[in-house]
């Protein structure tokens, strides 16, 4: 969870210098290393983003009682992440940003119920 929350600040950082668009991705990577942590508590240990994605959502979504609403914010943030990061055209803004960071935010909120 240490790792998650050094990226959660990064963002915070980065979105308070301009920089929607690696904020978003530090969100994203926030959200994957909680979930990956997780997955690790429980004996598992995804190669994979989607792996995690998967797998997460079967062992603690399905399995457990984490937050459906919330746990989608992994996905979403992961398509985000992906068009931050790759598309020519940067279309990510300050409220797509800041969205991400809430996100970021509630979603630790429901992890910490599961360590």
């Amino acid at each position: 969870m240490i790792k998650a929350n050094d990226k959660l600040i990064s963002a915070k950082a980065l979105y308070d210098v301009g920089q929607f668009s690696t904020s978003v991705s530090a969100c994203y990577y926030c959200m994957f290393n909680v979930a990956k942590a997780l997955l690790i508590k429980k004996g598992f240990k995804p190669k994979t983003h989607a792996g995690v994605i998967s797998l997460f959502g079967q062992e603690y979504v399905l399995n457990d009682s984490f937050d459906r609403k919330v746990s989608k914010y992994l996905s979403s943030t992961q398509s985000l992440r992906e068009a931050a990061d790759y598309d020519a055209v940067d279309d990510i803004d300050e409220i797509i940003a800041n969205d991400c960071i809430n996100k970021a935010e509630e979603f630790m909120i429901e992890a910490k119920k599961f360590l």
